[in-house]
């Protein structure tokens, strides 16, 4: 698994700009002496936060800084880099201000394409072209309409059409994560938007709870399986928005007494949505259309609008933006940027414009802005950063301007109910932003003498989320008392404490934590015990993003539960026992458990397990000439969640983001290989493997000259299995072959089946579908299929660090030990494991790859995991599945030529800003360790997390 090679070489490090410090405004420089009691009395709180089991995670970032007094109060850990969150929003809100102005204005077209008579008919079509404005609603539109109308227009005979195009057409921000895209807070985003891309959902109590959408549209389906509980005022309601469709499925229970529930919902390809709005404020209007009325979209080249909308000014938008953190209304400000200053209406245009604002204001270099409203945790930022800007902002002739953007703690926006009736109501004006495991808030407070302060306080590792809130009020409480604050009593400082490798490992992570990065690392000695078995540690009980040292605590818990011995099943069954001539007039069942490593038989090599190929054989050798029944495909073992909570949209067509599913062939994957035709100006060749049906490849791939640039792309329309190959193919060149998820992994498992029956003369009936279903309690059992063993399974996964069998692990795990083939029943056995051998359980686990953001976890987790299993029985077989330094798996290229090549034995985890290794290494004096180093933040400098990986692996390896 390694996403982040694949951003880092294409469009993310567009992405990235990073400046060096220019046209700084008045500001100290110097290192003056923080404000000793404001200091105590922050550092004391910060610890008793290490003393909670819920809170002793969470790690933070802050600065204060007195802009009256030109002089910092207070700093800890101010150049780490952070996940912002909505902060980021302000980053957004000071270049919107800086470019385009408090007074810039969005506006919305409407051109004819035609002629009007004197009549008022439209011969010809009414084209409406959007420029981003985010705050058009229904409202709006039927005011267009109505200019129209008093225009004389009375009717259009042609189509209505609508021009987005002044932005691009990725309408998610990167990385965004697929199960929040149902929801009003990550809309897609358009250059024509109608109510911020959303319908506002509301279902009522009933007999039968009912759904309406406003506005009214039948752009949107509704599938409404709620049902009603008599006489209760309870909800339970559960809104899906399956990939790229535009269907809302509702499901769950409503109290015949409950409230109104509302939520506003998202849909795909907005700007038709815009049309299908725009068609009713018309007819409202009078203004007759076609009957047949075709909609379409288009891309004006010129021409005059006969009608021009203007919004809001930017200043009034920014107070919707950052009063109340709208997602949407910052990233189409975002756009703007992008299309205004650099003539594309992207994310990364964008971006790139703020960060020049932020050059511009002399913020220090080292963050990463990937888009506009801090929904996306690529993004990176530090506390200093964060208040060198807000300093900026008040020399600004729109500083005032850009405060009355900002909530007043106690009185509106997200601080409205923060802060109410303390000091530091009303004083404090400050953006708030959180998201699962982040919480920030930055902003300025009036002290209690009179002194400007400008504030941030960002903080990452969230296990439980009132502690972060508690912490970001007290230090405001404190802000709004300055200079009157009391130190506290009692409070001594902590000392640093040392180990037998600070020496050496210290200088090596505060050179990375020099270049924004925070760094936990624990190493422990299996060989002693008490203090002296603690060698290092730094950051040790953080909460981390851990990427692929999830896989040991997946490893573990499936050695540990299940055995290394346990072997999944595969079951074939019909509707009567196998007839004497070969005539089956029955359905064939097949039941799936989850085996990751059922696939397709390899000529090449005597497989084991279980395989499609051996299924048709069997049936084959016992005579079945016929099926006149289905091909049913019972996945029902697991859940239909085929993703992981928080994997992220522009992930989907990788390898290393399967769907997941009880029963599945080759991993969910199909493989289309290309090569170039044998002249230039042919069509590249292209093979899907294995060939089905179920699989659709449009191919317009051109063979081009032996010189020229290769272009190839393969593309999927989003939620089908249909694939778009396209670009050129030098005549030189050898091809690539690329393997790629599949939707409905079980309904995939049937077609290719189908087709390996029929190739060994099975015949099927016409009237033969592949469906899924379950098997009927009267189905025959013909047969069954085992799998490798686990401790094949689990080599497998931990040399190769593959995500879909820690996937389909973890919810064996929930089925087995549960009786829910969920991840988050599986997450609920490993946790139990973990406590089981030793370890807490403090920390959040969402999958069991690694692959999603939402898991936070700490290296002292981590390592309590693998020292408590290497005392277990099962450990030989885990530390055989390990990948190995210099030799094998994730860490074949890794440490090569050092004392750890041969030795350490462990699992590197990376996604991008996120570098992890965990494991086992000898030392050269013949100490066995074990350790967990995890490295979260973005580096100017790539190599920077890698270096310090393999310097420590290289330390410990080395130690005598």
């Amino acid at each position: 698994m390694n996403p982040s090679l694949k951003r880092a070489c294409t469009w993310v490090l567009s992405m990235l700009l990073v400046f060096s410090l220019a046209a700084a405004p008045t500001f100290a420089q110097s290192q003056p002496v923080a404000d000793q009691a404001l200091a105590a009395q922050l550092e004391s709180y910060l610890s008793t936060l290490k003393q909670e089991a819920d809170s002793i995670g969470l790690h933070a970032g802050i600065a204060v800084y007195d802009l009256t007094a030109d002089t910092y109060l207070y700093r800890h850990n101010e150049n780490r880099g952070y996940i912002p969150a909505s902060n980021l929003k302000l980053f957004t809100t000071v270049a919107g201000f800086e470019r385009l102005g408090p007074d810039y204005r969005w506006k919305t077209e409407v051109y004819v394409n035609g002629s009007v008579s004197e009549g008022g008919v439209l011969t010809g079509d009414l084209v409406l072209k959007g420029y981003g404005d985010p705050s058009l609603t229904a409202e709006k539109l039927a005011e267009i309409a109505g200019a129209l109308k008093q225009k004389g227009i009375t009717r259009v005979t042609g189509k209505l059409l609508v021009d987005e195009s002044y932005f691009d057409a990725q309408r998610l921000g990167p990385a965004w994560m697929w199960d929040d895209e149902p929801y009003g807070y990550s809309a897609q985003i358009s250059a024509l938007a109608v109510n911020k891309n959303t319908v506002s959902l509301s279902v009522s109590p009933g007999t039968t709870p009912t759904v309406t959408l406003q506005p009214a549209t039948t752009y949107l389906t509704i599938t409404n399986r709620l049902t009603s509980v008599p006489g209760s005022n309870q909800r339970s309601i559960t809104i899906e928005r399956p990939r790229g469709k535009n269907e809302i499925i509702l499901t769950g229970q409503m109290g015949a007494n409950a409230a109104v529930y509302r939520q506003d919902v998202t849909m795909e390809d907005p700007a038709l949505y815009v049309a299908d709005v725009w068609k009713q404020q018309l007819q409202a209007q009078g203004i007759a259309l076609h009957p047949q009325l075709q909609i379409e979209k288009t891309t004006l080249s010129g021409g005059t609008p006969i009608h021009t909308h203007y919004s809001p000014t930017l200043a009034e938008i920014s107070v919707q933006l950052n009063k109340e953190s709208d997602n949407f209304y910052a990233e189409m400000m975002l756009k703007t940027l992008g299309a205004t200053q650099r003539g594309e209406g992207s994310f990364a245009a964008g971006s790139r414009v703020v960060a020049e604002v932020m050059q511009q204001a002399g913020v220090p270099d080292g963050y990463k802005i990937v888009d506009g409203s801090g929904l996306s945790r690529l993004n990176w930022i530090t506390a200093e950063q964060m208040v060198k800007l807000l300093a900026y902002v008040q020399e600004r002739e729109y500083a005032d301007a850009f405060v009355r953007t900002l909530p007043i703690a106690g009185v509106d926006g997200t601080l409205r109910s923060r802060l109410v009736g303390t000091p530091a109501a009303q004083v404090v004006t400050a953006k708030t932003g959180s998201m699962g495991g982040v919480n920030g808030v930055s902003g300025y407070v009036t002290a209690k003498n009179g002194h400007k302060l400008a504030f941030s306080i960002l903080i990452n590792g969230i296990y439980k989320s009132a502690y972060a809130r508690n912490l970001q009020d007290h230090l405001m409480l404190q802000l709004a008392a300055y200079p009157e604050i009391t130190p506290p009593q009692g409070y001594t400082p902590e000392q640093e404490k040392t180990y037998r490798l600070s020496e050496l490992l210290d200088p090596v992570i505060a050179e990375a934590e020099a270049a924004h990065l925070t760094v936990g690392a624990l190493v422990r000695s299996l060989d002693e015990t008490g203090e002296e078995a603690i060698w290092y540690e730094r950051e040790a009980d953080r909460l981390f993003t851990p990427a692929a040292s999830v896989k040991l605590l997946t490893s573990i818990a499936a050695l540990q539960e299940l055995g290394p011995d346990f072997t999944y099943k595969t079951e074939v069954y019909a509707g009567a026992a196998l007839p004497a001539n070969g005539m089956m007039n029955s359905n064939l069942f097949i039941k799936g458990y989850g085996d990751p490593t059922l696939r397709l038989q390899d000529s090449s090599e005597d497989q084991q397990g279980a395989s499609l190929d051996k299924i048709v054989t069997w049936l084959a050798d016992r005579g079945v000439k016929r099926i006149s029944g289905d091909i049913v495909l019972d996945e029902s073992y697991f859940d239909q969640e085929r993703l992981g909570l928080g994997w992220t949209w522009d992930d989907e067509n990788e390898a290393f983001n399967p769907r997941l599913g009880a029963l599945s062939v080759n991993k969910g994957t199909v493989t289309i290989a290309y090569r170039p035709g044998e002249n230039a100006g042919e069509p590249v060749q292209v093979d899907v493997y294995p060939r089905t049906s179920m699989v659709e490849v449009s191919n317009t791939a051109v063979t081009v000259g032996a010189n020229e640039r290769e272009t190839i792309t393969i593309e999927r329309v989003r939620g089908t299995n249909q694939f778009r190959i396209s670009g050129n193919l030098p005549v030189s060149r050898d091809g690539g072959a690329r393997a790629i998820p599949v939707e409905d992994p079980a309904l995939y498992v049937g077609a290719v089946l189908k087709d390996k029956l029929e190739q060994a003369g099975i015949s099927l009936s016409p009237n033969s579908k592949v469906v899924t279903g379950t098997v009927p309690a009267n189905a025959v059992k013909l047969t069954e299929f085992a799998s490798q063993p686990l401790s094949e399974i689990v080599y497998e996964m931990n040399k190769s660090g593959d995500n879909f069998i820690a996937e389909l692990l973890m919810k064996t795990l929930g089925a087995v030990k549960k009786g829910k083939g969920t991840s988050s029943a599986g997450a609920e056995a490993i946790l139990e494991t973990v406590q089981a051998l030793g370890g807490q359980t403090n920390f959040d686990l969402v999958d069991g790859s690694g692959l999603t953001r939402y898991n936070w976890m700490s290296p002292r987790h981590v390592v309590a995991a693998l020292e408590g299993i290497s005392q277990q029985a099962v450990f030989p077989v885990l530390e055989e599945s390990l990948a190995i330094a210099g030799v094998d798996g994730s860490l074949r290229n890794r440490l090569a030529g050092t004392e750890a090549a041969g030795n350490l034995k462990g699992t590197l985890g990376t996604l991008t800003d996120v570098d992890t290794l965990s494991g086992y290494v000898t030392t050269a004096g013949g100490e066995r360790l074990v350790f967990s180093i995890m490295v979260n933040g973005y580096a100017a400098d790539a190599k920077i997390p890698d270096d310090l990986l393999e310097e420590i692996a290289e330390i410990l390896a080395a130690y005598e």
